[in-house]
């Protein structure tokens, strides 16, 4: 198997992103907009979900955008970690020149840039907090290796972020690309003729045929996009992964993962019709499975994603339980936090503030990344996040609060008692915060 310093192999590799560069996003967007990829892009996101620590200041922070191309994911990285600084590499000397005008244009200063591989980060001098390395662990010959080269420069409590294309997900991309290859397609750098080919070869068969039906799109404007068919059809070095493989590469590397990232869509119950009505062998093998083995079953009935997108570090002793935490501490030492993504997404603040608004709200629809459903009426919305825009709130106060907004029932007037209001919170704490649209800390408050 090839090294990740094989030159030749890389060459392939950089000639696609040389001829065009990846992705062509103009300059001029900001970004900012997509609040799940500056959740998922954000530090505070990735610790929490490592070790339930909170970072509230990011100045002392380094952040690395492995493979940046042309600056989209390192733009978000800076969007979503203010104060922390952003370097970016990548083997595209074409792709770093345009991402350095991108952050500058933007005005990111605490940023810098250089032509380089993987192989040789350790040239860099530096350990990182967080790394990102998307769209690029798929198109290197030797995944354990090049977890290992991201393991010498990540901080012993920094977090890797990376994403693998399922194989599963995109089998049939994979068929087109081998017929391709037959078809000497892939020899070189696909360029217009090989465009060319490709869309004529797909224009002739009849769009029953399995290969048309199951890889090329309806959509008119994909077709005419030379990088969509050349990140897909003719994707040079491109590889699929299933979770198992993903794991064994990072026992090799002496890794271990701390979740998916977008790990609320990889619930195993949500495939079931009733998941509290299961046959017995079948709920006691689930619910006492670790998670590696939760995340293979989810995959192998619903390939649904087309990137294995996970968090990994270096290895914790443990986690912390929060669930001990109710038990053992008072619930005035219990402190919630609205994660910084949630507290600063301007359409959110504008729902929760807006008093002439009477209808519940979807956090579904300001945050997709919980990936379902979930309304919540004004009382709600009142009593136990309107206060968390202000400051981190304990469980106490929030109890508090929801008693003032809602002291009685309103069909029949009777008060709500203050255990009632105590098990609503706690319910309504839990559901977020698995969610990840709350943070908690035990201690004494520090506001």
């Amino acid at each position: 198997m090839a090294g990740n310093g094989d030159r030749n192999y890389l060459d392939k590799t950089l000639q696609q992103f040389e001829s065009y560069p990846y992705p062509d996003i103009p300059i001029e967007d900001p970004l900012n907009k997509d609040v799940e990829q500056l959740y998922k892009s954000s530090l505070v996101t990735a610790r929490y979900r490592r070790d339930k620590k909170i970072i509230t200041d990011l100045e002392d922070c380094a952040i690395l955008d492995v493979a940046c191309g042309t600056g989209a994911t390192t733009l978000q990285l800076a969007w979503a970690n203010p104060g922390a600084k952003i370097v970016g590499v990548d083997i595209s000397p074409e792709s770093v020149k345009i991402a350095e005008k991108r952050l500058r244009y933007h005005g990111f200063e605490n940023t810098e840039f250089h032509v380089l591989a993987i192989a040789d980060l350790n040239e860099l001098n530096q350990k990182f907090d967080l790394i990102n390395a998307s769209d690029v662990l798929y198109l290197l010959p030797n995944l354990a290796l090049t977890l290992k080269q991201l393991a010498q420069v990540l901080q012993p409590d920094g977090v890797l972020r990376g994403n693998l294309h399922s194989y599963y997900q995109r089998f049939n991309y994979y068929r087109a690309q081998t017929l391709f290859q037959r078809m000497g397609l892939m020899e070189d750098n696909p360029e217009e003729t090989e465009l060319g080919i490709a869309r004529g070869f797909y224009a002739a068969l009849r769009d029953e045929v399995n290969l048309k039906a199951t890889t090329w799109s309806s959509d008119q404007e994909k077709i005419d996009n030379d990088q969509w068919i050349l990140m897909n059809h003719l994707f040079q070095n491109d590889k699929g992964y299933t979770l198992p493989e993903l794991f064994d590469a990072l026992a090799q590397s002496d890794l271990a993962l701390v979740d998916m990232v977008d790990w609320q869509k990889w619930d195993w119950r949500k495939l079931f019709k009733e998941p509290d009505n299961l046959p017995a062998y079948l709920a006691m093998g689930l619910e006492n499975a670790d998670r590696e083995e939760q995340l293979c079953f989810y995959e192998l009935v619903q390939p649904d994603k087309r990137l294995l997108d996970f968090w990994c570090s270096h290895p914790l002793p443990s986690k912390k339980d929060f669930s001990e935490y109710w038990l053992e501490r008072p619930l005035e030492e219990i402190i919630v936090h609205l994660h910084p993504r949630v507290e600063n997404f301007a359409p959110f603040r504008q729902a929760i503030l807006d008093q002439g608004k009477l209808m519940p709200l979807n956090l579904f629809h300001c945050f997709p990344f919980i990936g379902q459903d979930s309304w919540l009426d004004r009382t709600l919305l009142t009593a136990f996040y309107a206060p968390l825009l202000d400051s981190p709130q304990t469980v106490e106060s929030l109890v508090s609060r929801y008693l003032q907004v809602r002291p009685c029932y309103p069909a029949d007037l009777t008060p709500v008692r203050p255990e009632e209001a105590q098990d609503l919170i706690i319910g309504m704490i839990a559901e977020q915060e698995e969610w990840g649209l709350i943070m908690l800390e035990a201690g004494i408050p520090r506001f």
